[in-house]
């Protein structure tokens, strides 16, 4: 009977002493999604040859980055992201709930435009606590102005030695950077559903060779959306909103959260 009590307070006293463990497990878990392997995907605005059931969901007070007091509700600005992978291409999708839909203004910095946002790394091996963007660090921009659809790619917060002299493109706006690239959009009656491919060869040079996806490889990612709510005056202000992590994740990775290729 004593050997029985001391094994229960022995077991009762490991459990307490995971308990802790546990906590910080759960209070550091990285929001996740999964990228199933594109089949029959076409750039036409619609989303219905995509698998949707592993989004990234913006739509929270809580996922505000910038100039909340400006943010009016999830039918004001919200969306859910998706990724799909094949061999050649990133095929990254939105479906975007927003009231004042595609309202990029050309005289505005790149970042106070309608726009999505994609972070993402293409090293399967980073750390994803590191607090650093490295090599295979990416910030990709993808403007919201129907009829142009500007693209740039900001490195300025990789270190210098780092970059392997692939340095930021189309940050002054009016361009489209990423060769290969393509979008379309559906408009929907509360905003529209946008859908692109992005060659994995755009975040690569001759110092940084192709990423080669493979089922299983696990890469740290993020997104962010931008909405200009007025017109000119009223510009000062833009709500931003990211999936995961705050105004940091410009600089920060460690804020992201994951994206998993399926199959």
């Amino acid at each position: 009977m004593k050997k029985l009590v001391k094994l229960m307070a022995a077991i009762l006293a490991l459990s307490l002493a995971l308990l802790p463990a546990l906590s910080v497990a759960e209070e550091t878990a990285k929001p996740a999604i999964t990228a199933h392997k594109a089949a029959g995907i076409t750039i036409d605005g619609s989303l219905e040859d995509w698998n949707l059931d592993s989004g990234a969901v913006v739509n929270t007070p809580e996922q505000i980055i910038r100039d909340g007091n400006m943010w009016q509700g999830p039918d004001d600005c919200s969306v859910t992201f998706y990724l799909s992978w094949d061999e050649e291409n990133l095929y990254i999708a939105a479906d975007v709930t927003e009231d004042s839909p595609l309202g990029a203004i050309e005289m505005l910095p790149i970042d106070g435009e309608d726009n999505l946002k994609l972070y993402i790394s293409t090293d399967p091996a980073a750390d994803p606590a590191r607090t650093e963007y490295g090599t295979n660090d990416f910030l990709v921009y993808f403007i919201m102005d129907e009829g142009f659809w500007d693209t740039a790619v900001d490195r300025s917060m990789v270190a210098k030695d780092l970059r392997m002299r692939y340095v930021s493109k189309g940050m002054d706006g009016g361009e489209s950077v990423l060769e290969g690239y393509e979008c379309a959009v559906n408009m929907t009656t509360t905003g529209f559903t946008w859908e692109a491919v992005v060659p994995w060869a755009c975040f690569a040079n001759n110092k940084i060779p192709v990423y080669t996806p493979a089922v299983g490889d696990t890469l740290s990612v993020n997104f962010a959306i931008t909405d200009i709510s007025y017109p000119c005056p009223g510009t000062d202000y833009i709500p931003q909103l990211a999936w995961t992590g705050n105004a940091n994740i410009n600089k920060n990775p460690s804020l992201w959260g994951t994206v998993t290729l399926g199959e």
